[in-house]
């Protein structure tokens, strides 16, 4: 499904994100807009501090966000997003929304019911 609403976006929109992986624009998702810890932003994608650090740079490098420091504390480093990741990110999350509508919008009344029916036993697996 992923891949076929991938082919689906249009030109430009690829071309704006260039080099940006979905795996990052979902990192984007989870930054508060003020901005996180590198502890909280690890923990909110759920990966090692390690991880989120060589995450962090290769962001920072794409200018999706940047580092902030606590003049009264050097070692809290903060991580927040660009104004161009912000817009970014919610222009991708716009047309996720206006396609997964338009694939949605294929199925009938009764492949619908399945189609819910099939997510809430996935989503009861996953809180079990």
């Amino acid at each position: 499904m992923q891949r076929t609403l991938e082919l689906s976006m249009p030109k430009e929109l690829r071309s704006e994100l260039g080099s940006i992986t979905v795996h990052q624009l979902g990192a984007l998702a989870f930054l508060p807009a003020r901005g996180a810890t590198m502890r909280q932003f690890a923990d909110a994608i759920g990966i090692t501090g390690a991880a989120a650090t060589a995450l962090a740079d290769r962001m920072v490098k794409q200018g999706l966000v940047e580092r902030r420091y606590n003049p009264e504390d050097r070692r809290a480093v903060w991580l927040a997003p660009t104004e161009q990741a912000s817009t970014l990110l919610q222009r991708y999350r716009g047309w996720q929304k206006e396609a997964m509508a338009s694939m949605l919008a294929r199925l009938d009344d009764a492949q619908m019911l399945t189609f819910i029916e099939v997510l809430n036993v996935l989503m009861a697996q996953m809180d079990g």
